[in-house]
């Protein structure tokens, strides 16, 4: 496998990892909860990308960056009725 591949594949699975990680974790919320607990969700992936920001630097910004997508996509997502 060649380097390009190598790195496209770290990317692809960060990116998933992200969103696996997010959605698994609202549904959890969405499951336990009567109400929605937006902000529960939103600070657990914020911290959590606050963390490996501090410990990795930028060789995970990506990770990063598609953990608090998917957390803003996700509480949207599960809080529609509220919303609307």
């Amino acid at each position: 496998m060649t380097k390009y591949n190598d790195e496209e594949l770290r990317m692809i699975n960060q990116l998933l990892l992200a969103i696996f990680l997010v959605g698994d974790f609202a549904y959890f919320l969405f499951l336990n909860n009567a109400v929605f607990p937006w902000f529960a969700l939103a600070g657990a992936s914020v911290g959590l990308a606050i963390i490996v920001l501090c410990w990795t630097g930028t060789k995970y910004l990506l990770f990063n960056i598609s953990l608090v997508l998917a957390t803003v996509v996700f509480s949207l997502a599960f809080n529609w009725g509220a919303i609307f």
